[in-house]
């Protein structure tokens, strides 16, 4: 059953609808993805089972700083009924989220949903203590702020990414009472109609809430939200009603049918990504910016007072690489009047970034003992710096290779 489980899951294939066009005979599309790739599933690797414990394990990827969905909107210790909880309205009052909050996170899930049933699999982990949130890379929110916010507030002040976790789990549980998968794809859609309810009600619905619960949380949307997520939710949400002939059953719209409805919010969901995606871009250059100061400081330390070449003329305090030594002092052993060191990070990454960039501005350089004062450029400590560092790679041929493959050598 494990291995069953696990290769299901791990080999599944998102298959869209001109696959089956283009590779009649079954063939795999060199552009599909599979399903576990998806970035809104909780990646699950393996399903095995233990002899000795008599314990079947699942292993799935984990997310640090994550949250459940249902920690997140009702906390810890708080009301759990939302609307129908008179505790919450009399002392805690009810905030219910932001629409725009709402299609963000229906998008998302709708995505995930879509991958895993084109991929002819069922989720069947559609509940709120199922749904991992976590702050998205370029929202801000680092591991202290998020113990000191409460979990709402996250989701009301910052952009959070939901995946879908513990898919496999009710598979391999439930392996020997397998049923058809369309009914479990109905299921899925249904759990989803209830999912948004929750979130927009603040009341957790389960699969046997009452028919008074579901009326007054349809009230309540009915009367704070637009008629488009209201149809959309309730659509979701059917259920089986009597008929002239019986219990007339009526189901949920098929996935598609709700991308279709939720296409014009994907666009909203995608700029915000994008957004996302620009500020990740910017800080991933102030990294980049620093990797290169701690470049040249590398190579300036690899090169300072080597004791192997104390009789090189080239490397003595006449020759050039002595330059590199006084603009080492300059940089950072730089002291005032009366002899106490100046720490000046300002003047540290100035020098840096003008040593980088060559910079043609020239800079007096002057010994320990004050003897010996030379002006040069920084285009030229560059040009010092890039020759020794050179000559030092290619007396350590197992170092050259590596090096030039990291940037550092031109």
């Amino acid at each position: 059953i494990a291995m069953t489980v696990t290769n299901a899951w791990s080999h599944s294939i998102v298959r869209d609808r001109t696959q089956s066009q283009s590779h009649p005979q079954g063939g795999a599309n060199p552009r599909s993805k599979f399903v576990l790739d998806h970035p809104g599933l909780a990646r699950f690797y393996k399903c095995f089972y233990v002899v000795q414990n008599r314990a079947v394990f699942f292993v799935h990827r984990y997310y640090p700083m994550s949250m459940t969905l249902k920690e997140c909107v009702y906390g810890l210790g708080r009301g759990m009924g939302g609307i129908v909880d008179q505790e919450v309205l009399n002392n805690q009052g009810f905030h219910p989220l932001d629409e725009t909050t709402i299609w963000s996170y229906v998008t998302q899930l709708v995505s995930a949903i879509r991958a895993v049933h084109r991929g002819n699999l069922a989720c069947r982990t559609l509940q709120m203590n199922h749904i991992l949130v976590s702050p998205d890379a370029g929202s801000g929110v680092d591991e202290n702020a998020q113990a000191q916010v409460h979990g709402g507030d996250i989701l009301r002040t910052n952009r959070v990414r939901l995946r879908i976790n513990c898919v496999g789990v009710v598979d391999a549980l439930e392996f020997e009472a397998r049923r058809p998968i369309g009914e479990l794809q109905i299921e899925d859609m249904r759990c989803l109609g209830r999912l948004i309810m929750s979130l927009a009600t603040g009341t957790e619905l389960q699969n046997d809430v009452s028919e008074e619960t579901l009326s007054r949380c349809e009230g309540f949307m009915r009367q704070n939200y637009s008629q488009e997520l209201h149809t959309l939710t309730m659509s979701l949400s059917a259920r089986s009603r009597p008929g002239r002939m019986g219990l007339m059953i009526v189901n949920p719209p098929t996935i598609d049918e709700v991308c279709r409805a939720v296409a014009e919010h994907a666009f909203d969901e995608l700029d915000s990504a994008n957004t996302t995606i620009d500020g990740m871009d910017d800080a991933l250059g102030a990294e980049y910016e620093s990797g290169r100061a701690l470049r040249l400081l590398m190579k300036l330390a690899f090169i300072n007072e080597r004791p192997e070449f104390g009789v090189d003329p080239r490397w003595s305090e006449s020759g050039d690489c002595y330059v590199l030594k006084l603009f080492r002092d300059f940089v950072f052993h730089q002291a005032d009047e009366s002899g106490r060191p100046v720490m000046d990070l300002g003047h540290v990454v100035t020098a840096l970034n003008k040593l980088d960039a060559g910079d043609d501005e020239k800079i007096v350089l002057a010994s320990r003992d004050g003897k010996s004062i030379m002006v040069v450029s920084y285009g030229d400590v560059a040009r010092y710096l890039e020759n020794a560092f050179s000559e030092l790679c290619n007396s350590s041929a197992s170092m050259q290779q590596p090096l030039r493959d990291k940037g550092w050598m031109r």
